[in-house]
Protein backbone atom coordinates (compact mmCIF):
# COMPACT_ATOMS: atom_id res chain seq x y z
CA UNK A 1 0.00 0.00 0.00
CA UNK A 2 1.44 3.83 -0.95
CA UNK A 3 2.09 5.92 1.44
CA UNK A 4 1.67 9.51 2.02
CA UNK A 5 4.16 11.85 1.42
CA UNK A 6 5.77 13.15 4.65
CA UNK A 7 5.10 16.67 5.19
CA UNK A 8 8.50 17.60 6.86
CA UNK A 9 11.26 20.59 5.34
CA UNK A 10 12.98 18.89 1.89
CA UNK A 11 15.61 21.61 2.74
CA UNK A 12 15.99 24.20 5.69
CA UNK A 13 13.90 26.81 5.21
CA UNK A 14 16.25 29.17 7.52
CA UNK A 15 19.53 31.07 7.37
CA UNK A 16 22.34 29.58 9.78
CA UNK A 17 21.51 32.90 12.26
CA UNK A 18 17.93 32.19 12.36
CA UNK A 19 18.41 28.84 12.88
CA UNK A 20 20.65 29.33 15.92
CA UNK A 21 18.49 32.32 17.53
CA UNK A 22 15.26 29.05 16.67
CA UNK A 23 16.90 27.14 18.64
CA UNK A 24 18.01 29.59 21.16
CA UNK A 25 14.50 30.19 21.38
CA UNK A 26 13.52 26.35 21.72
CA UNK A 27 16.28 25.80 24.33
CA UNK A 28 14.96 28.60 26.71
CA UNK A 29 11.42 27.18 26.44
CA UNK A 30 12.40 23.99 27.49
CA UNK A 31 14.40 24.61 30.09
CA UNK A 32 11.53 26.48 31.26
CA UNK A 33 9.98 23.13 31.60
CA UNK A 34 12.96 20.94 32.56
CA UNK A 35 14.57 23.18 35.00
CA UNK A 36 11.18 22.34 37.06
CA UNK A 37 11.81 18.36 37.00
CA UNK A 38 16.04 18.29 37.35
CA UNK A 39 16.73 21.02 39.93
CA UNK A 40 13.92 19.94 42.65
CA UNK A 41 15.58 16.48 42.29
CA UNK A 42 18.35 17.81 45.17
CA UNK A 43 15.89 19.56 47.10
CA UNK A 44 13.81 16.44 47.76
CA UNK A 45 14.45 16.18 51.79
CA UNK A 46 14.43 20.31 52.11
CA UNK A 47 10.78 20.11 50.68
CA UNK A 48 9.65 17.79 52.55
CA UNK A 49 10.94 19.02 55.77
CA UNK A 50 9.12 22.90 54.94
CA UNK A 51 5.96 21.75 53.31
CA UNK A 52 5.41 18.31 55.49
CA UNK A 53 6.34 14.81 54.56
CA UNK A 54 5.31 13.00 51.40
CA UNK A 55 4.99 16.98 50.24
CA UNK A 56 7.74 16.09 46.91
CA UNK A 57 5.66 13.44 45.90
CA UNK A 58 2.46 15.56 46.34
CA UNK A 59 3.85 17.75 44.03
CA UNK A 60 5.00 15.63 41.35
CA UNK A 61 1.86 14.29 40.76
CA UNK A 62 -0.63 17.43 39.08
CA UNK A 63 2.78 18.51 37.76
CA UNK A 64 2.95 15.47 35.49
CA UNK A 65 -0.31 14.76 34.84
CA UNK A 66 -1.03 18.78 34.04
CA UNK A 67 1.85 17.95 31.44
CA UNK A 68 0.10 14.68 29.78
CA UNK A 69 -3.50 16.72 29.67
CA UNK A 70 -2.04 19.63 27.85
CA UNK A 71 -0.24 17.77 25.41
CA UNK A 72 -3.09 15.62 24.15
CA UNK A 73 -5.14 18.45 23.99
CA UNK A 74 -2.98 21.75 23.76
CA UNK A 75 -0.72 20.11 20.60
CA UNK A 76 -3.67 18.79 18.65
CA UNK A 77 -5.07 22.41 19.11
CA UNK A 78 -1.76 24.12 17.62
CA UNK A 79 -2.35 21.86 14.08
CA UNK A 80 -5.25 24.66 14.37
CA UNK A 81 -3.88 27.85 15.81
CA UNK A 82 -0.45 27.74 15.00
CA UNK A 83 2.77 25.96 16.93
CA UNK A 84 3.78 29.80 18.11
CA UNK A 85 0.81 31.43 19.89
CA UNK A 86 0.54 28.25 21.87
CA UNK A 87 4.20 28.40 23.00
CA UNK A 88 4.21 31.90 24.29
CA UNK A 89 0.50 31.01 25.95
CA UNK A 90 2.28 28.19 27.76
CA UNK A 91 4.90 29.63 28.24
CA UNK A 92 3.33 32.49 30.34
CA UNK A 93 0.95 29.83 32.00
CA UNK A 94 4.23 28.23 33.35
CA UNK A 95 5.48 32.30 34.67
CA UNK A 96 2.03 32.30 36.76
CA UNK A 97 2.42 28.57 37.75
CA UNK A 98 6.00 29.17 38.96
CA UNK A 99 4.95 31.99 41.60
CA UNK A 100 2.34 30.73 43.06
CA UNK A 101 5.07 27.53 43.78
CA UNK A 102 6.94 30.41 46.24
CA UNK A 103 4.06 30.46 48.41
CA UNK A 104 4.60 28.65 51.76
CA UNK A 105 1.44 27.40 51.45
CA UNK A 106 1.05 23.47 49.83
CA UNK A 107 -2.38 23.60 48.55
CA UNK A 108 -1.04 27.01 46.55
CA UNK A 109 1.96 24.82 45.63
CA UNK A 110 0.48 21.94 43.98
CA UNK A 111 -1.73 24.16 42.30
CA UNK A 112 1.15 26.00 40.99
CA UNK A 113 3.19 22.69 39.96
CA UNK A 114 -0.37 22.16 38.36
CA UNK A 115 0.25 25.15 36.12
CA UNK A 116 4.21 25.11 35.71
CA UNK A 117 3.41 20.89 34.24
CA UNK A 118 1.29 22.35 30.98
CA UNK A 119 4.76 23.69 29.89
CA UNK A 120 5.27 19.85 29.55
CA UNK A 121 4.57 21.03 25.50
CA UNK A 122 7.07 22.51 24.76
CA UNK A 123 8.82 19.63 23.53
CA UNK A 124 6.49 18.32 21.45
CA UNK A 125 6.15 22.08 20.09
CA UNK A 126 9.77 22.13 19.39
CA UNK A 127 10.54 19.08 17.77
CA UNK A 128 7.08 20.14 15.25
CA UNK A 129 8.80 23.52 14.60
CA UNK A 130 12.58 21.87 14.09
CA UNK A 131 10.60 19.31 11.58
CA UNK A 132 8.85 22.04 9.77
CA UNK A 133 11.68 24.30 8.96
CA UNK A 134 15.09 21.82 9.23
CA UNK A 135 16.29 18.76 7.61
CA UNK A 136 18.88 16.02 7.17
CA UNK A 137 21.50 16.16 9.59
CA UNK A 138 20.75 19.86 10.95
CA UNK A 139 17.35 17.88 12.28
CA UNK A 140 19.26 15.21 13.87
CA UNK A 141 22.06 17.37 15.67
CA UNK A 142 19.20 20.02 16.66
CA UNK A 143 16.64 17.16 18.11
CA UNK A 144 20.01 16.15 20.31
CA UNK A 145 20.24 19.92 21.80
CA UNK A 146 16.69 19.53 22.53
CA UNK A 147 16.69 16.02 23.70
CA UNK A 148 19.76 16.83 26.26
CA UNK A 149 17.87 19.60 27.88
CA UNK A 150 15.86 16.69 29.22
CA UNK A 151 18.57 15.62 31.47
CA UNK A 152 19.67 19.14 32.50
CA UNK A 153 21.70 22.52 31.12
CA UNK A 154 25.24 20.62 31.36
CA UNK A 155 25.03 19.59 35.01
CA UNK A 156 25.02 22.42 36.17
CA UNK A 157 21.54 23.01 36.97
CA UNK A 158 21.12 19.93 39.70
CA UNK A 159 24.83 20.71 40.95
CA UNK A 160 23.55 24.90 41.01
CA UNK A 161 20.17 23.45 42.79
CA UNK A 162 21.76 22.01 45.29
CA UNK A 163 23.90 24.48 46.53
CA UNK A 164 20.91 27.04 46.22
CA UNK A 165 18.49 24.84 48.54
CA UNK A 166 21.41 24.34 51.22
CA UNK A 167 21.99 27.79 51.03
CA UNK A 168 18.79 29.13 50.70
CA UNK A 169 15.63 26.55 50.50
CA UNK A 170 13.84 24.98 47.72
CA UNK A 171 11.79 28.55 47.47
CA UNK A 172 15.09 30.08 45.52
CA UNK A 173 15.00 27.61 42.59
CA UNK A 174 11.49 28.38 41.79
CA UNK A 175 12.71 32.11 41.49
CA UNK A 176 15.23 30.93 39.16
CA UNK A 177 12.61 29.23 36.82
CA UNK A 178 10.59 31.98 37.06
CA UNK A 179 13.61 34.30 35.42
CA UNK A 180 14.44 31.79 32.77
CA UNK A 181 10.32 31.47 31.96
CA UNK A 182 10.41 35.20 31.50
CA UNK A 183 13.39 35.26 28.97
CA UNK A 184 11.79 32.22 27.10
CA UNK A 185 8.48 34.14 26.62
CA UNK A 186 10.48 37.20 24.83
CA UNK A 187 12.97 35.10 22.63
CA UNK A 188 9.54 32.98 21.38
CA UNK A 189 8.21 35.73 20.44
CA UNK A 190 11.09 37.43 18.80
CA UNK A 191 12.77 34.77 17.72
CA UNK A 192 10.37 31.85 16.62
CA UNK A 193 8.79 32.22 12.86
CA UNK A 194 5.25 32.71 12.61
CA UNK A 195 3.27 29.77 11.42
CA UNK A 196 2.42 29.76 7.65
CA UNK A 197 -1.52 30.08 7.70
CA UNK A 198 -1.85 28.04 4.84
CA UNK A 199 0.05 24.83 6.46
CA UNK A 200 -2.69 24.77 9.14
CA UNK A 201 -5.68 21.53 9.72
CA UNK A 202 -8.60 22.72 8.38
CA UNK A 203 -11.64 22.59 9.95
CA UNK A 204 -12.18 22.83 13.62
CA UNK A 205 -10.97 21.63 17.11
CA UNK A 206 -12.83 18.77 18.40
CA UNK A 207 -13.15 19.97 21.66
CA UNK A 208 -15.50 17.29 22.93
CA UNK A 209 -13.02 14.35 22.22
CA UNK A 210 -10.25 16.69 23.71
CA UNK A 211 -12.68 16.13 27.00
CA UNK A 212 -12.79 13.13 26.96
CA UNK A 213 -8.96 12.31 25.85
CA UNK A 214 -7.96 14.93 29.41
CA UNK A 215 -10.40 12.81 31.48
CA UNK A 216 -9.13 9.99 30.41
CA UNK A 217 -5.83 10.78 30.59
CA UNK A 218 -6.63 12.28 34.18
CA UNK A 219 -8.22 8.72 35.07
CA UNK A 220 -5.24 7.02 34.25
CA UNK A 221 -3.00 8.77 35.85
CA UNK A 222 -4.97 9.14 39.18
CA UNK A 223 -5.26 5.77 39.06
CA UNK A 224 -1.59 5.05 39.36
CA UNK A 225 -1.22 7.62 41.90
CA UNK A 226 -4.04 6.50 44.37
CA UNK A 227 -2.70 2.35 43.71
CA UNK A 228 0.24 3.28 44.44
CA UNK A 229 -0.53 4.47 47.86
CA UNK A 230 -3.66 3.11 48.87
CA UNK A 231 -3.06 -0.25 46.96
CA UNK A 232 -4.83 -1.30 43.81
CA UNK A 233 -8.47 -2.29 44.46
CA UNK A 234 -9.58 0.51 46.75
CA UNK A 235 -11.88 2.99 46.42
CA UNK A 236 -10.52 6.08 44.61
CA UNK A 237 -8.34 4.12 42.09
CA UNK A 238 -11.30 1.88 41.41
CA UNK A 239 -13.59 4.93 40.34
CA UNK A 240 -10.26 6.37 38.02
CA UNK A 241 -9.85 3.55 36.68
CA UNK A 242 -14.21 3.17 35.11
CA UNK A 243 -13.89 7.24 34.88
CA UNK A 244 -11.14 5.80 32.43
CA UNK A 245 -12.53 3.25 30.49
CA UNK A 246 -15.71 5.54 30.24
CA UNK A 247 -13.96 8.34 28.20
CA UNK A 248 -11.67 5.84 26.34
CA UNK A 249 -15.15 4.62 24.98
CA UNK A 250 -16.90 7.75 24.38
CA UNK A 251 -13.64 9.00 22.47
CA UNK A 252 -14.17 5.65 20.22
CA UNK A 253 -17.88 7.12 19.51
CA UNK A 254 -17.17 10.53 19.13
CA UNK A 255 -13.96 9.88 16.85
CA UNK A 256 -16.24 7.87 14.64
CA UNK A 257 -18.96 10.89 14.26
CA UNK A 258 -16.41 13.94 13.68
CA UNK A 259 -14.96 15.27 10.22
CA UNK A 260 -12.09 16.34 12.41
CA UNK A 261 -11.45 13.65 14.97
CA UNK A 262 -8.92 14.75 17.80
CA UNK A 263 -7.23 11.38 17.74
CA UNK A 264 -7.14 9.33 14.59
CA UNK A 265 -7.75 6.03 16.44
CA UNK A 266 -7.43 3.93 12.74
CA UNK A 267 -3.19 5.64 12.84
CA UNK A 268 -2.88 4.52 16.85
CA UNK A 269 -3.83 0.98 15.99
CA UNK A 270 -0.98 0.80 13.64
CA UNK A 271 2.30 -0.62 14.74
CA UNK A 272 3.65 2.80 14.02
CA UNK A 273 2.81 3.98 17.01
CA UNK A 274 0.69 2.35 20.27
CA UNK A 275 4.46 0.82 20.90
CA UNK A 276 5.56 3.69 20.89
CA UNK A 277 3.41 4.89 23.42
CA UNK A 278 3.72 1.79 25.72
CA UNK A 279 8.21 1.94 25.10
CA UNK A 280 7.49 6.10 26.24
CA UNK A 281 5.47 4.73 29.24
CA UNK A 282 7.67 2.09 30.42
CA UNK A 283 10.90 3.96 30.31
CA UNK A 284 10.08 7.02 32.02
CA UNK A 285 8.11 4.56 34.92
CA UNK A 286 11.29 2.76 35.12
CA UNK A 287 15.00 4.89 34.29
CA UNK A 288 13.82 8.35 34.33
CA UNK A 289 13.04 7.22 38.00
CA UNK A 290 15.86 6.42 38.94
CA UNK A 291 17.77 9.97 37.84
CA UNK A 292 14.73 11.77 39.14
CA UNK A 293 13.57 9.64 42.46
CA UNK A 294 15.49 6.65 43.23
CA UNK A 295 18.94 7.61 43.38
CA UNK A 296 18.86 11.23 45.29
CA UNK A 297 16.53 9.56 48.08
CA UNK A 298 19.31 7.01 48.29
CA UNK A 299 21.89 9.40 47.88
CA UNK A 300 20.31 11.72 50.96
CA UNK A 301 19.36 9.01 53.06
CA UNK A 302 21.32 8.82 56.35
CA UNK A 303 19.96 5.26 57.41
CA UNK A 304 19.71 3.32 54.32
CA UNK A 305 21.75 5.42 51.76
CA UNK A 306 25.12 7.85 51.80
CA UNK A 307 23.58 10.31 53.74
CA UNK A 308 24.79 13.55 51.74
CA UNK A 309 23.38 16.50 51.76
CA UNK A 310 21.72 18.19 48.60
CA UNK A 311 25.15 19.59 46.87
CA UNK A 312 26.88 16.90 47.44
CA UNK A 313 23.84 14.52 45.56
CA UNK A 314 23.87 16.69 42.63
CA UNK A 315 27.68 17.22 42.49
CA UNK A 316 28.48 13.58 42.87
CA UNK A 317 25.53 11.60 41.30
CA UNK A 318 23.29 13.90 38.74
CA UNK A 319 25.75 16.62 37.34
CA UNK A 320 28.41 14.19 35.71
CA UNK A 321 25.44 11.92 33.68
CA UNK A 322 24.49 15.55 32.74
CA UNK A 323 27.62 16.54 31.73
CA UNK A 324 27.77 13.41 29.73
CA UNK A 325 23.99 13.95 28.02
CA UNK A 326 24.72 17.33 26.68
CA UNK A 327 27.99 16.58 24.61
CA UNK A 328 26.91 13.29 23.37
CA UNK A 329 23.49 13.83 22.36
CA UNK A 330 23.86 15.50 19.45
CA UNK A 331 26.12 13.29 17.84
CA UNK A 332 23.55 10.52 18.85
CA UNK A 333 20.85 12.70 16.63
CA UNK A 334 22.53 13.01 13.81
CA UNK A 335 23.67 8.98 13.96
CA UNK A 336 19.87 8.47 14.23
CA UNK A 337 19.34 10.20 11.41
CA UNK A 338 21.90 7.72 9.67
CA UNK A 339 20.69 3.97 11.21
CA UNK A 340 16.85 5.21 12.22
CA UNK A 341 15.78 6.64 15.38
CA UNK A 342 14.34 3.00 16.09
CA UNK A 343 17.41 1.38 15.80
CA UNK A 344 19.33 3.94 18.20
CA UNK A 345 16.05 3.72 21.02
CA UNK A 346 16.31 0.05 21.74
CA UNK A 347 20.36 0.00 21.40
CA UNK A 348 20.08 2.35 24.36
CA UNK A 349 16.94 0.53 26.34
CA UNK A 350 19.26 -2.37 26.47
CA UNK A 351 22.26 -1.01 27.07
CA UNK A 352 20.30 0.97 30.37
CA UNK A 353 19.49 -2.32 31.41
CA UNK A 354 22.54 -3.88 31.82
CA UNK A 355 23.17 -0.52 34.01
CA UNK A 356 20.65 -0.24 36.29
CA UNK A 357 21.22 -4.14 36.79
CA UNK A 358 24.49 -2.88 37.92
CA UNK A 359 23.64 -0.12 40.35
CA UNK A 360 21.42 -3.18 41.71
CA UNK A 361 24.39 -5.41 42.33
CA UNK A 362 26.14 -2.61 43.94
CA UNK A 363 23.66 -0.51 45.41
CA UNK A 364 26.22 -0.30 48.78
CA UNK A 365 28.85 0.98 47.09
CA UNK A 366 28.79 4.75 46.90
CA UNK A 367 31.58 4.69 44.61
CA UNK A 368 29.89 2.21 42.12
CA UNK A 369 26.97 4.12 41.92
CA UNK A 370 28.36 7.07 41.19
CA UNK A 371 30.62 5.61 38.24
CA UNK A 372 27.50 3.99 36.95
CA UNK A 373 25.43 7.29 36.86
CA UNK A 374 28.18 8.80 34.20
CA UNK A 375 27.05 5.98 32.08
CA UNK A 376 24.06 6.05 32.72
CA UNK A 377 23.89 9.73 31.58
CA UNK A 378 25.09 8.06 27.94
CA UNK A 379 22.75 5.09 27.78
CA UNK A 380 19.57 6.05 29.08
CA UNK A 381 19.19 9.85 28.69
CA UNK A 382 21.50 11.11 25.32
CA UNK A 383 20.63 7.32 23.78
CA UNK A 384 17.01 6.44 25.01
CA UNK A 385 15.95 10.04 24.79
CA UNK A 386 17.04 11.37 21.83
CA UNK A 387 15.00 9.27 19.69
CA UNK A 388 12.48 9.34 21.97
CA UNK A 389 11.96 13.02 21.93
CA UNK A 390 11.87 12.97 18.40
CA UNK A 391 10.16 9.80 17.29
CA UNK A 392 6.39 11.54 18.26
CA UNK A 393 6.93 13.56 15.45
CA UNK A 394 8.68 11.24 13.04
CA UNK A 395 6.20 8.34 13.58
CA UNK A 396 2.89 10.55 13.28
CA UNK A 397 0.21 10.78 10.98
CA UNK A 398 0.82 13.23 8.14
CA UNK A 399 -3.02 13.98 8.22
CA UNK A 400 -2.84 14.94 11.76
CA UNK A 401 1.09 15.62 12.47
CA UNK A 402 0.07 17.01 16.00
CA UNK A 403 -2.04 14.19 17.47
CA UNK A 404 1.01 11.36 18.38
CA UNK A 405 3.30 13.79 19.64
CA UNK A 406 0.81 15.37 21.80
CA UNK A 407 -0.01 11.42 23.22
CA UNK A 408 3.49 9.98 23.20
CA UNK A 409 4.29 13.48 25.25
CA UNK A 410 1.52 12.62 27.46
CA UNK A 411 2.94 9.31 28.13
CA UNK A 412 6.03 10.95 29.72
CA UNK A 413 3.17 12.19 32.31
CA UNK A 414 1.75 8.92 32.93
CA UNK A 415 5.06 6.85 32.86
CA UNK A 416 6.40 9.12 35.57
CA UNK A 417 3.38 8.77 37.65
CA UNK A 418 3.38 4.91 37.53
CA UNK A 419 7.32 4.75 38.41
CA UNK A 420 6.16 7.26 41.75
CA UNK A 421 3.44 4.47 42.30
CA UNK A 422 5.58 1.88 43.03
CA UNK A 423 8.97 4.03 43.60
CA UNK A 424 7.17 6.35 46.14
CA UNK A 425 5.80 3.66 48.49
CA UNK A 426 8.69 1.15 47.96
CA UNK A 427 11.60 3.91 48.56
CA UNK A 428 9.89 5.49 51.58
CA UNK A 429 10.08 1.98 53.49
CA UNK A 430 13.61 2.61 54.42
CA UNK A 431 14.99 -0.79 54.78
CA UNK A 432 18.08 -1.71 54.11
CA UNK A 433 17.41 -3.54 50.80
CA UNK A 434 14.60 -0.96 49.63
CA UNK A 435 17.11 0.93 46.90
CA UNK A 436 18.30 -2.62 45.51
CA UNK A 437 14.61 -3.73 45.59
CA UNK A 438 13.22 -0.97 43.39
CA UNK A 439 16.39 -1.08 40.82
CA UNK A 440 15.53 -4.73 39.87
CA UNK A 441 12.10 -3.52 39.59
CA UNK A 442 13.25 -1.21 36.85
CA UNK A 443 15.13 -3.67 35.71
CA UNK A 444 12.08 -5.68 34.89
CA UNK A 445 10.12 -3.06 33.33
CA UNK A 446 13.00 -1.93 30.78
CA UNK A 447 12.88 -5.43 29.88
CA UNK A 448 9.19 -4.83 29.33
CA UNK A 449 10.03 -1.92 26.89
CA UNK A 450 12.89 -3.29 25.14
CA UNK A 451 9.80 -6.05 24.10
CA UNK A 452 7.89 -3.53 22.92
CA UNK A 453 10.61 -1.36 20.65
CA UNK A 454 11.16 -4.21 18.79
CA UNK A 455 7.43 -4.23 17.79
CA UNK A 456 7.47 -0.81 17.12
CA UNK A 457 7.75 -0.27 13.13
CA UNK A 458 9.54 2.58 11.61
CA UNK A 459 7.39 4.76 9.97
CA UNK A 460 8.45 4.61 5.72
CA UNK A 461 10.34 7.45 4.82
CA UNK A 462 9.06 9.07 1.62
CA UNK A 463 9.76 12.40 0.05
CA UNK A 464 7.19 14.15 -2.09
CA UNK A 465 9.07 13.28 -5.44
CA UNK A 466 9.09 9.87 -6.73
CA UNK A 467 7.95 8.25 -3.68
CA UNK A 468 11.39 6.94 -2.72
CA UNK A 469 13.42 7.77 0.50
CA UNK A 470 15.06 11.14 0.70
CA UNK A 471 18.87 11.64 2.23
CA UNK A 472 17.56 15.06 3.49
CA UNK A 473 14.50 13.61 5.24
CA UNK A 474 15.25 12.08 8.85
CA UNK A 475 15.11 7.82 9.25
CA UNK A 476 13.15 6.73 11.80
Amino acid sequence: MSQPPVIAAESDSLSRRQIVFLVAALVFSLMSFSLNATMLSPAVRDINETLGPGAFVAMSTPFYLAGAIANVVLIRWSDYIGRKRVLIGILIVLCVGTVLCLSTSLPLVVAGRFLQGTSNITYGLAFLILRARLSGATFGVCCGVMASINGGVAGGDAFLAGIMTDAFGYRSIFALILAVGIVAVVFAWRWVPTDDATARARGRMDWIGAVFIALAVTGITLFLSNGGHAGWTSGPALVWIVVTVVCLVALLIVDKRVNHPLVAVAHMRSREAWPLLLVTVLVMGSFMVVLGFIVPSMAEDPDSGFGLNATMTAALFLTPGAIVQVLTAPFVGRLAVRIGFVTVLRAGIAATIVVVALMAIFAEHQYAVMALMVVFGFTCTAVILTPLSSLGVLQASDEEPGALPGIANASYGIGFSLGFAWAGPMVGSGTDSTFQAAFWTCVGIGIVALAFSLVLRPKPVVSEVGGHADSTTPRT
